[in-house]
């Protein structure tokens, strides 16, 4: 495998054939290093130490005595060449994930070897047939901050590779205005977002450009198109052009352009998308953005790529139509207020359908009625004014009976019940403290012990452990005599809600009281009901434990690290897991009762609220992800916590912390396989993902202090 060793490369101005060494630079760059690229399967390929720097003008030149028609053929793509004889022993991708191949061309250069060029690559506007830059092909190599150039065959033998190898090429700056650095986007609590970046010397405008567009077989290509050209250092997705009609009822119209909406499935229109169709553009690569510096006829090179594709997630443009019909047959239009809902179905940016909450605004609702001098019109209609979360998006329902003397207030409560009921899959436990509980248990049935486990017990606290440790050997009566700290409801709140959230043996909590007297805390577990089986809550975890054993023993192998470990969890749960919708909506409408005392999760919801919905029924909200991967983590030697937060919607949610070699990363099993996120399944989009990547850091603030304690 001769280009392991050596590159060689013609000055095509020139014709001088040079061969340059791959070996590290002297002066690498930061993001220069491996370790960082390798965000598949790190087994899959052979990441080449090092950056080949090249000039714009070059052609590679890879010395082989090959033909390419005996090159063994790769099975993931089809032949190419005169009569479809072969498929390239390279291909050249514009992302480390080496999913966007940017379809250079590989042929005979006479005795040399193979050379490998750029196919022209135009930068495109919506407004203008002709091209605004040449991103690669027809000056030289291009605009691309980076390319990876993946070698699939050797070139002795033909054979493919057992792990293809892949190189990094830099093209120099060399004639170009400075890159512009330290893109960043923001996402803005009126449902917009914010791209900003440091000016560059000499600029006299930028050009922000959308990347990646997947078609309807799934292959994602580069497309880059236009966003905007400002001669700012920031542009908002909210920015008009100049004369675009100002309607609150469409948000972020500089984005429509990009977007192919899944509320059209299941329309077939002539000329229009199967929904397999529909589904293989939308579960694509997501969208990448990159600034260019311009003056003139000058431009830069690229800036690095910005993946936006969680943020265009939480953009919302327009309401899904397709979808609201189907919700709600008669539009907007309701016989009272409290039929009015607290989501509506919503076009967001990456072209997804999602439920976004609904706040009405009493200040800017009114009567219509004929007559102005009073609301007593039988014919009087309400006009609901509303709005979506914090953004300006307003609109309005109609309501055809209501109170004139009481509908101010009406509304009021209505407003406030909606803000409640804006929550999300997790929920804490539901505790009530007494001084005397209302039934007794049996002295011989009270736990005053630690009983032994099949499982190390978690926590950051002895309460929290000694609390854990009988919940999942099967005690619902609990004595806390020996706690000092048991006098504070508050502590034995903090400790039970440990216990319940990093112990994945341990079932739903579906109602709790502590006694004052003789410190017993009394537990009711959801799980006589919760399964055909109707288990007492001690066999409901020993059968979790056995399901979790077999589980573990069947995909954790020897000589596996942690992040291998890792992966096969996220992806078992995932591929054996649905989101339950359903239970999901249904626990809102229970929460949203503005009395405590309705606040019961009904037997056949419990299970997905603890580790039991994955292993006993397939389906789970966010909570049951997090636990039973909690669960198979420990089972598996990887150190794993639960973390409780908030999204950026408002409502509550879990998922995982994991410890990677001596790091803690964030994994998410419910936003890997959609969930709550509102998103399409991204297998790998929120795995072990570093702490202060904006991913996470955008996406949800913790809010457990018991956390910390353990980190």
């Amino acid at each position: 495998m001769r280009l392991a060793h050596t590159f060689s490369r013609a000055i095509a101005a020139l014709g001088i054939f040079t061969v340059v060494s791959f070996a590290i630079p002297a002066a690498a760059h930061a993001d220069d290093s491996v370790d960082q690229l390798k965000k598949t399967d790190p087994s899959a390929f052979e990441w080449a130490e090092g950056v080949q720097e090249v000039k714009q003008g070059d052609r590679l030149i890879v010395p082989t005595q090959m033909s390419l028609k005996n090159f063994e053929a790769r099975k993931d793509i089809a032949p190419s060449g005169q009569g479809a004889q072969y498929t390239p022993p390279f291909s050249v991708y514009s992302d480390a994930t080496l999913t966007v191949d940017l379809g250079f061309s590989v042929a005979s250069y006479g005795s040399q070897g193979l050379a490998i060029a750029p196919n022209p690559i135009t930068l495109m506007t919506r407004s203008q047939a002709s091209p605004l830059a040449d991103i690669t092909g027809n000056s030289g190599w291009g605009l691309l901050p980076m390319y990876y150039l993946v070698q699939y065959n050797d070139l002795d033998t033909g054979k493919l590779l057992e792990h293809p190898i892949v190189r990094r090429i830099r093209v120099s700056d060399e004639g170009f205005l400075s890159r512009p650095q330290n893109v960043a986007v923001n996402e803005e609590e009126n449902g917009t977002f914010t791209v900003s970046w440091d000016p560059v010397e000499g600029a006299e405008s930028y050009y922000l450009v959308h990347l990646n567009s997947t078609d309807t077989k799934g292959v994602t290509r580069l497309d880059p198109r236009l966003m905007a050209e400002t001669s700012a250092t920031s542009w908002n997705s909210d920015q008009r052009e100049e004369g675009e009609r100002k309607l609150d009822t469409y948000l972020n119209t500089a984005l429509i352009g990009f977007v192919t909406e899944e509320d059209h499935k299941g329309l077939h229109s002539d000329g229009g998308f199967t929904d397999e169709e529909y589904d293989a553009i939308l579960n694509g690569k997501g969208a990448q953005i990159a600034v260019i510096a311009k003056k003139g006829a000058k431009v830069s090179k690229m800036s690095n790529f910005l993946d936006i594709s969680d943020t265009m997630g939480n953009t919302p443009m327009k309401i899904a139509s397709s979808a609201w019909r189907e919700l709600n047959p008669n539009n907007s239009v309701f016989q009272s207020l409290s039929d009015i809902p607290t989501q509506i179905p919503m076009v967001m940016a990456d072209g997804h359908t999602r439920l976004l909450p609904i706040i009405v605004d009493p200040e800017r609702s009114w009567v219509e009625t004929s007559n102005p001098r009073t609301t007593q019109d039988p014919q009087a209609k309400l006009q609901v004014s509303y709005h979506i979360g914090h953004s300006r998006f307003t609109n309005t329902f109609i309501v055809h009976n209501f109170d004139p003397s009481t509908y101010l207030n009406d509304l009021a409560k209505l407003k406030d019940d909606q803000e409640k009921n804006n929550r999300s899959g997790y929920i804490s436990t539901n505790l009530t403290y007494s001084k005397e509980s209302t039934s007794k248990a049996p002295e011989d049935k009270i736990a005053r012990t630690f009983p032994d486990t099949p499982v190390q017990v978690l926590g950051s606290s002895a309460l929290s452990k000694y609390i854990a440790a009988n919940l999942m050997s099967g005690y619902t009566d609990i004595s806390l005599a020996d706690f000092e700290e048991a006098t504070s409801p508050q502590r034995v709140w903090d400790a039970l809600d440990e216990a319940k959230d990093q112990n994945g043996l341990v079932p739903f909590i579906i109602n709790a009281n502590i006694s004052g007297s003789d410190k017993v805390l009394h537990v009711e577990l959801g799980t006589t009901a919760a399964t055909d089986q109707h288990l007492s809550p001690k066999d409901y975890s020993a059968q979790i434990n056995s399901a979790a054993d077999k589980v573990v023993a069947d995909i954790i192998k020897p000589g596996m690290d942690d992040a291998a470990k890792v992966r096969a969890i996220n992806s078992w749960i995932i591929a054996r897991t649905t989101y339950n919708y359903d239970s999901y909506h249904r626990t809102q409408e229970i929460w949203a009762n503005p009395d405590p005392k309705t606040h019961r999760l009904p037997p056949e919801l419990t299970p997905d609220h603890d580790a039991g919905g994955v292993f006993f029924k397939g389906t789970t909200v966010c909570e049951g992800y997090a636990n039973a991967f909690q669960l198979l983590a420990l089972k598996s030697g990887v150190t794993s916590i639960v973390v409780t937060g908030t999204v950026t919607n408002g409502g509550g949610h879990a998922w995982n912390q994991v410890k990677i070699n001596g790091q803690w990363k964030t994994v998410d099993v419910t936003w890997n396989d959609g969930g709550d996120s509102g998103q399409e399944a991204v297998e790998t989009r929120y795995l072990m993902v570093d702490n202060n990547d904006p991913v996470v850091t955008r996406t949800r603030t913790w809010k457990d202090p018991a956390i910390k304690k353990i980190l």
